[in-house]
């Protein structure tokens, strides 16, 4: 190999390593909802001790799976040494409230054997990594534990049409994580219809930010499930007014523009005017691009 061609090699096999690993951008942290789903054990509990091998952690209460101990152990400095160039670290404080998302060790032997030690009954490692566990704050606790009962309540739900209605009723929820987490796997899974038009519509006004974002892409899918099947909300005139007031308003350019998606979606060619308007005379460039792609859209069709 000739030194002139050996930089070049160097380079190309670093651009492969790059491309074969992850971006950390890539890398979507878990909600508490699909934690809560996919850990075998949900541990409520306090941080008691701390040694090079061991966190100790005081039961509070057990939100999911069998355990009957009054303490547990988490194996976390082998872990640590384990993990992936983009994982976090795992780290603990004594006296800290969390709730720990586990599942039993395994070990990194080849033959998958697990010495005697590795299977006492309350050694436990941290599902997900660092996502394993959720620092409870000093303010709130109560909320967030009262969700991840419920998200394990409905992740144990086997019938897909009585969990899909279960995941609806979190947006009539007081409590903020479950309305939050019942928006993410509303989008996720597009399970809004019409009838949740009403209370989508009042979530889109709400004081907290990713709620009314949410609530508006919610009603962006509702919307375009309607156009596909060539059917009409019995109201859509009143919510498309609704719609367009959004769109002009003060909420924000962010919501101002999804705005403008939801009336593209439900009024199409009926709302070209208003649409040509925005693309031309708005103030926002978001708002400007929104209300132009739409038109772009349109045109297509």
């Amino acid at each position: 190999m000739s030194k002139a061609a050996a930089p070049a090699i160097a380079t190309s096999m670093l651009g492969l390593l790059l491309l074969a690993a992850p971006a950390l951008g890539d890398v979507k942290p878990l909600s508490l909802y699909e934690r809560a789903g996919r850990a075998p054990w949900l541990i409520y509990g306090e941080v008691s001790s701390i040694d090079k091998r061991f966190v100790v952690v005081k039961v509070v209460e057990v939100l999911k799976g069998s355990y009957q101990g009054d303490s547990l152990r988490i194996i976390y400095k082998l872990e640590n040494f384990l993990r992936k160039s983009w994982e976090d670290r795992m780290v603990f404080t004594a006296g800290e409230h969390a709730v720990f998302f586990l599942k039993r060790y395994e070990t990194d032997r080849p033959d998958g054997r697990l010495d005697d030690w590795m299977k006492a009954e309350d050694l436990f490692a941290e599902a997900f990594g660092a996502q394993g566990k959720f620092s409870l704050p000093e303010e709130g606790s109560s909320a967030y534990v009262d969700a991840l009962r419920e998200f394990v309540r409905i992740n144990a739900i086997a019938d897909p049409e009585a969990r899909d209605a279960a995941l609806l009723k979190f947006l009539e929820s007081s409590n903020p994580h479950m309305l939050q987490a019942g928006l993410e796997r509303i989008l996720e899974e597009k399970l809004a219809g019409s009838e949740q038009v009403p209370l989508l519509l009042r979530l889109s006004d709400s004081a907290r930010d990713p709620v009314r974002l949410e609530a508006l892409q919610a009603l962006e899918q509702i919307a375009l499930n309607l156009a596909a099947a060539g059917r009409r909300l019995d109201n859509q005139a009143d919510v498309i007014n609704l719609l367009k007031g959004k769109a002009l308003g003060e909420g924000g350019d962010l919501y101002r523009a999804e705005a403008v998606k939801v009336v593209a979606a439900l009024a199409g060619e009926e709302e070209r005017v208003f649409l040509e308007r925005l693309s031309r005379e708005d103030h926002s460039q978001l708002v400007r691009y929104e209300a132009s792609r739409s038109l772009r859209a349109l045109g297509s069709h």
